[in-house]
């Protein structure tokens, strides 16, 4: 996750299922994040458009002069995807070998589409691509978080190509207008949806580069799993209030 330009210490943190990211972090200010962001924020097993739960009351803070730490400031993910793949090597070092690998596939099949985002790339929608930790003990390798945003879930043809007019030719998936050119999927017109979560979660293993280009096509774009016996490990849908796949 890049860092904010104008610290050389604070960190950026992405917060799910909340869709938002979370600037200004440091080891000063994580108690006042946790208690701010993480713990006020939806959990995975919650359906969406819950209620936010009225504030507690809670006792005044003590009298203790401390140095001051920056302000922790939230903003909403501009992504309609995001791709979370495990890389940390000193883990399990197949996946530090495999995550930059498919990372790499992953981006070729998202450039065609108009759906790349880099990491400095914030334009609205599109796919997000992290890095992130070892996740799921050592059984499988290639762990791969695919999360889709409520928009993408409950307006699916709206949210992908809406303003090129080729919803038809979504339902389908299919990458030639009816003149035969290249369809784009994502358009800069989009704006970023303020109020927006996280809806699903698919979580897959053991994915190799051959599997990149379905995952985008079906998992990534539709919520579908193209190979659940071989590779999914688990998930959930806000939407229809499923805690597990």
């Amino acid at each position: 996750m890049p860092v904010p330009e104008h610290s050389d210490t604070s960190s950026t943190v992405l917060l799910l299922p909340s869709w938002q990211f979370i600037d200004n972090v440091t080891p000063a200010n994580t108690p006042d994040l946790i208690t701010r962001f993480v713990s006020a924020s939806p959990t995975n097993a919650q359906p969406l458009h819950t209620p936010a739960p009225p504030p507690e009351e809670s006792l005044p803070a003590p009298t203790i002069p401390a140095t001051p730490t920056p302000q922790l400031t939230a903003r909403p993910c501009p992504h309609k995807y995001l791709i979370l793949m495990c890389s940390q090597k000193t883990r399990d070092a197949r996946c530090g070998q495999s995550a930059p690998l498919l990372r790499r596939e992953f981006e070729r099949h998202l450039r065609p589409l108009g759906l790349y985002r880099d990491l400095h790339d914030e334009r609205p929608g599109g796919v997000g691509i992290y890095f992130i930790s070892h996740v799921g003990g050592h059984k499988f390798s290639a762990n791969v978080m695919i999360y889709r945003h409520s928009s993408v879930v409950e307006h699916p043809k709206e949210a992908n190509g809406h303003a090129n007019g080729v919803q038809e030719l979504l339902d389908e998936l299919k990458i030639e207008d009816h003149k035969g050119g290249e369809v784009v999927l994502d358009v800069d017109k989009e704006e970023v949806d303020k109020d927006g979560e996280a809806a699903q979660c698919i979580w897959l293993a053991r994915v190799r580069p051959e599997d990149c280009e379905n995952i985008i096509r079906y998992t990534v774009l539709q919520g579908k799993v193209v190979k659940p016996d071989r590779q999914l490990r688990g998930g959930f849908d806000r939407s229809k209030q499923i805690a597990s796949w």
